[in-house]
């Protein structure tokens, strides 16, 4: 039974990957022409403010936090680029606290999910402290990081109200690891390639676009950017 049980699960996975390369390769042009986002390889600093502000967010506005980050850190002589998770929390901490940075720095936005609303600044702080708390406070201590080290990071990081796996693929994906961000925009481009009725869950998703990308024999990073530059309009 446990060996039927598992054949069908692959089974699964794999129509679902064949569907969405598939799709891919009717609606995201050549795969040659995909690009690979580079993400802030050597700054925790800046992967952590992207994997939390852009939950629900329009990029643009995330775009412009960043900017007002990068540019204050420029300021001050520091290269935001080399900026450690430490690095970051000192900066925030030197605004006034969280709350303060939200408007100093960041903006107003609430963590999705939170009840009470719980300020994205306030959940970023809590995040990137609770990887420093089991000894993550770059971004290469985190791409370098064991599997047991990897796992203990993303336990750290969900344990936190306000940023779940998505956010954890991010923050991945912007340090320089393979993944897919299993995103609405990602679920709702498998929900399509797979003919589901309901939106698929996020898990499912991340699947399916990684078994794709091993179908093309191109990263999952770049299918995933591939994907979600065409859902949002932007290809």
């Amino acid at each position: 039974m446990t060996d039927d049980v598992t054949d069908d699960v692959t089974d699964d996975v794999t129509a679902d990957a064949a569907a969405v390369r598939d799709l891919a390769m009717e609606s995201l042009g050549l795969p040659e022409t995909w690009i690979e986002p580079q993400g802030y390889r050597d700054s925790l600093a800046l992967s952590a403010i992207d994997a939390v502000y852009s939950l629900r967010a329009h990029y643009a506005g995330v775009v412009n936090i960043l900017d007002r980050y990068r540019a204050l850190r420029r300021s001050e002589g520091a290269d935001p680029y080399q900026d450690s998770g430490p690095d970051l929390l000192a900066v925030i901490e030197q605004a006034g606290g969280p709350e303060p940075a939200a408007s100093r720095i960041f903006n107003d936005a609430k963590a999705p999910g939170t009840r009470p609303a719980v300020l994205k600044s306030v959940v970023l702080v809590d995040a990137v402290d609770a990887l420093r708390r089991v000894g993550i406070t770059t971004s290469a201590e985190l791409r370098d990081a064991t599997p047991a080290r990897l796992a203990a990071a993303r336990t750290a990081w969900l344990s936190v109200t306000g940023v779940g796996p998505v956010s954890w693929d991010y923050l991945e994906m912007n340090v320089g690891l393979q993944g897919v961000k299993a995103d609405t925009m990602v679920c709702r481009f498998v929900t399509r390639a797979v003919n589901a009725e309901k939106t698929v869950p996020v898990d499912r998703a991340r699947a399916a676009v990684k078994g794709a990308a091993d179908l093309l024999d191109v990263s999952h990073k770049a299918l995933d950017h591939a994907i979600w530059k065409a859902q949002s309009g932007r290809s």
